[in-house]
């Protein structure tokens, strides 16, 4: 399995996520949904949120030109919200995991869904 078949048929595909992508630390983009527009500055910002957790919670995160609040940053897991939309990103150990919400889906199933799967990378070394 690729990690666009991850991203579409793990995430996209449970109707939990609208948009996600897969990143190194550094940025590097593994894969992603067709549908998510991210940036190169969004992608390292998002691969190196883990190292300046404080600084996000006073200055937000972009993804997709779109200003996000940063409600909570941990060593886990940093969670965004923007209007009726918002974000989860997951740390695994070569990773982060980034899944969008937007209207209608609810933010409690997608932290869920994206979770288990950071969940399993960790459990494979990933």
């Amino acid at each position: 399995m690729s990690w666009n078949d991850i991203i579409n048929n793990n995430l996209i595909g449970s109707g939990n996520v609208s948009k996600a992508a897969i990143l190194g630390f550094d940025g590097a983009v593994w894969a992603k949904s067709d549908n998510f527009n991210i940036s190169v500055e969004e992608a390292v910002a998002a691969g190196k949120a883990f190292t300046a957790l404080d600084a996000l919670l006073g200055t937000g995160l972009r993804l997709e030109g779109q200003k996000f609040l940063v409600l909570n940053a941990d060593e886990d897991r940093v969670i965004g919200k923007q209007g009726g939309s918002g974000f989860f990103i997951y740390k695994t150990t070569k990773a982060v995991i980034i899944a969008i919400y937007e209207k209608g889906l609810q933010p409690e199933m997608c932290s869920k869904t994206t979770g288990a799967l950071a969940d399993y990378f960790k459990g494979i070394g990933y």
